[in-house]
């Protein structure tokens, strides 16, 4: 079974067994729904979702049978993780590990292999692609023309996308 990380708790918010979730996860709406199942720690302790509510910049998010502070103490610190057969991705959806190592292509030139994916704040993520140089292009949809996992990315022809020089 794949685990994909998805972010961390953090910590707990009440007596009521909300625990907060940093998480920049991508496609965070389509696993925030009631008895969707999660995986704790490094020993992936399945727990399926109750409820969860946005509050202050952060999830908070309550499990079904731990609705009490006493009960998600242990919980603190640990990296929450989901299946990726659970999260049913559409052919055009991919994961930013999906990225990692491709072959980046613009006009039929290689431009590099994608060495990551970088935050530059307020969600707006960038390919870091290396070769003779650095470049960045946004992770966005208007710049992608295809993927083939496991092989390449093949962007769009924009002007001012890529640098000439």
């Amino acid at each position: 079974m794949e685990y994909i990380d998805i972010g961390r708790i953090t910590s707990t918010h009440g007596l009521k067994g909300e625990l907060k979730l940093k998480s920049s996860f991508l496609y965070i709406e389509k696993v925030l729904k009631p008895d969707f199942s999660f995986f704790l720690g490094d020993q992936k302790e399945e727990v399926k979702l109750s409820k969860y509510r946005f509050h202050n910049g952060t999830y908070l998010l309550t499990f079904k049978d731990y609705e009490d502070i006493n009960l998600v103490e242990n919980f603190r610190n640990k990296e929450i993780y989901i299946t990726r057969q659970s999260l049913k991705l559409k052919e055009n959806e991919f994961l930013f590990e999906d990225y990692i190592g491709l072959t980046a292509y613009y006009k039929e030139k290689v431009l590099g292999k994608i060495q990551d994916i970088v935050n530059c704040g307020n969600n707006n993520y960038v390919f870091y692609i290396k070769n003779d140089k650095e470049i960045l292009i946004p992770v966005n949809e208007k710049f992608i023309d295809r993927v083939v996992i496991n092989d390449k990315i093949v962007f769009k022809e924009v002007e001012g996308l890529i640098d000439a020089n």
